[in-house]
C-alpha cells in the first residue's frame, strides 16, 4: 500500500503520487505496474489533483490496471475538466462525440473542445476543424474549420496539417490550390501522417494537378505503405503491375497487391483474383484465383462476384455448380452490373443439361438490355423462336435492331433473319419501337 510522506505539505505529497504513479505506469526507473500506477493516481485524485483525476480517466479508458470502464474515465475527466485541464477537456469532449460512456452529445462535444481550444489543445482544435468542416453536430462552417485547422497547423500538428491540405485540395472555405494542398499534406507527410503520404502518392503518379513524377509517387507511396496504408500498397501494386512511369515488375506488384489484400483491401483480392485466374505473367492458378475473388466477393465487391460465380458455373478451381453461380451472380446482379444480369439470364434459360425457366431468363435480359448488347440479342431470339413468350418477329426485330446499333454481328444476322419473315409494315412497326424504346431509355418496353 502506497503511504504519503507526513512531513511535506499536502499539495507536495499529492503530486509526487500523482508523479509516481506516471513512474509506474510507464515503467519509468521501475517496473511497469498499472495497479500501483492506479493505486497512486485514486489517491491523488480523490484529494482533487487535476492531473491524476485525468490519470485515472485514461487507466479507466483503456483498461490498464483495472477492468475497462467508460463510465468511470468519464466520470474522471469531467472531475478534472472541471478543474480547467485542457487534455482532460478534449478527451471529455471525444466520449461526448463519440457517445463513450454516454449518449452522443455534439453540444457537450463541442462545449468542452472549444474550452481546451482556447487553452491551445491541438487535439480540441483539430476536432472542431473536424466538426465544423463535417457538420458534425453543428452548421457546416468551413471558414470555421479552416480557422480550428491553421490554430492546430501552427502548433505543427500534422493532423490539423493534412486537414489543411484537405481543405485548399478540395476548395472548402478558400479558393481551390493544390500546391497550397501538398505544402501541408508535405508538411503532414514529413511528421509520418500517413494519409497525407498517401495524397502525395496519389497526386504525383496522377500527374494532373502536379506535374507528374513517379520517382516521388512511390516514395511517398512506400512510406505510406510501411504504415499499414493498405490503399498505397494497392496503388503500388497497380504501378507496378501496369508498368505506368516506372519499370514493370510483376513480381512487385504480386508483392504490394498480397500486402493489400491480407490488410482486407477488396480491390487488391480480386486483382490477384484476376492475375491468377489468366495466368497474367504468373503461372495460372484457378484454385488460388477462387480464393481470392471469395475474399472480395464477401466484402461485397461486384467485379469479384460476377467472377466467382462464372468460375462456378464453369467449375474452375471447384465443382461446377449453377446453384451457387446463381447465388453470386444475383449478387453482382443487384448492384446493377448487367454481365452478372446477362449471365444470370443464360443459366436460367440453360442448357441440354439443365432445364431452362424462361421466365426468369427473360426478367434477366430486360433488365440487362439498356447496357447489355448480349441481353438484346438474347431477347430478339426468344421473341423469334418464342420461347417463353409467344412469337413476335415484330418485338424479335426490335431487339435485333437495339443491338445493331453498335454494329453487335449476332444482332445484325438476327434482324436480318427476322426480316425475311416479316412485311414492310411490320418492319416499320419494329423500327417506331425501337426508336421510342431509345427515347425512354429503355423503360416501359418489353
Amino acid at each position: 500500500m502506497i503511504q504519503t510522506v507526513k512531513d511535506k505539505p499536502l499539495n507536495l505529497q499529492l503530486a509526487a503520487l500523482n508523479n509516481l504513479g506516471l513512474m509506474y505506469a510507464n515503467g519509468q526507473g521501475v517496473e511497469q505496474d498499472f495497479a500501483q500506477a492506479m493505486q497512486c493516481y485514486a489517491l491523488a485524485a480523490e484529494q482533487g489533483v487535476a492531473h491524476a483525476q485525468s490519470n485515472l480517466a485514461v487507466m479507466y479508458a483503456h483498461g490498464q490496471g483495472v477492468a475497462k470502464d467508460e463510465q468511470q474515465a468519464l466520470k474522471w475527466y469531467r472531475a478534472a475538466a472541471e478543474q480547467g485541464l485542457p487534455y482532460a477537456q478534449s478527451n471529455l469532449a471525444v466520449m461526448y462525440a463519440n457517445g463513450q460512456g454516454v449518449e452522443p452529445d455534439y453540444q457537450e462535444a463541442l462545449k468542452w473542445y472549444e474550452a481546451a481550444a482556447a487553452q491551445g489543445d491541438s487535439l480540441a482544435k483539430i476536432n472542431l476543424g473536424v466538426m465544423y468542416a463535417n457538420g458534425q453536430g453543428v452548421a457546416q462552417d468551413y471558414k470555421k474549420a479552416l480557422s480550428y485547422y491553421e490554430g492546430g497547423a501552427e502548433l505543427d500538428d500534422p493532423v490539423a496539417q493534412f486537414g489543411l491540405g484537405v481543405m485548399y485540395a478540395n476548395g472548402h472555405g478558400v479558393p481551390r490550390d493544390m500546391q497550397t494542398a501538398c505544402h501541408w499534406f508535405t508538411l503532414a507527410a514529413e511528421r509520418e501522417h500517413a494519409q497525407a503520404q498517401f495524397n502525395l502518392g496519389f497526386f504525383y503518379s496522377l500527374g494532373q494537378e502536379l506535374a507528374a513524377d513517379y520517382d516521388k509517387a512511390v516514395a511517398w507511396y512506400e512510406r505510406a505503405a510501411a504504415q499499414g496504408e493498405a490503399a498505397a500498397n494497392y496503388n503500388l501494386g497497380v504501378l507496378y503491375s501496369t508498368g505506368q512511369g516506372l519499370e514493370k515488375n510483376t513480381e512487385k506488384a504480386l508483392q504490394y497487391y498480397l500486402a493489400a489484400a491480407r490488410q482486407g483491401d477488396a480491390a487488391a483480392q480480386f486483382n490477384l483474383g484476376l492475375i491468377y485466374a489468366t495466368g497474367q505473367d504468373t503461372p495460372q492458378d484457378d484454385t488460388v484465383a477462387l480464393a481470392w475473388y471469395q475474399l472480395a466477393a464477401d466484402q461485397g465487391d461486384a467485379q469479384a462476384q460476377f467472377n466467382l460465380g462464372v468460375m462456378i458455373a464453369k467449375g474452375r478451381g471447384t465443382a461446377a455448380s449453377q446453384t451457387v453461380a446463381k447465388q453470386w451472380l444475383q449478387l453482382a446482379a443487384d448492384q446493377g452490373d448487367a454481365q452478372a444480369l446477362y449471365n444470370l439470364g443464360v443459366l436460367h434459360q440453360g442448357d441440354a443439361s439443365h432445364q431452362p425457366n424462361y421466365p426468369q431468363a427473360l426478367a434477366c435480359y430486360r433488365q440487362a438490355a439498356a447496357a447489355h448488347d448480349d441481353a438484346k440479342v438474347a431477347l430478339g431470339w426468344l421473341y423469334a423462336k418464342g420461347l417463353g413468350v409467344l412469337q413476335d418477329f415484330v418485338r424479335a426485330h426490335m431487339w435485333f435492331n437495339l443491338g445493331a446499333i453498335s454494329g453487335h454481328p449476332e444482332a445484325i444476322n438476327g434482324r436480318d433473319f427476322v426480316a425475311q419473315q416479316m412485311i414492310a409494315p411490320q418492319i416499320a412497326a419494329a423500327q417506331d419501337m425501337a426508336r421510342a424504346c431509345q427515347q425512354a431509355n429503355f423503360k416501359g418496353f418489353d
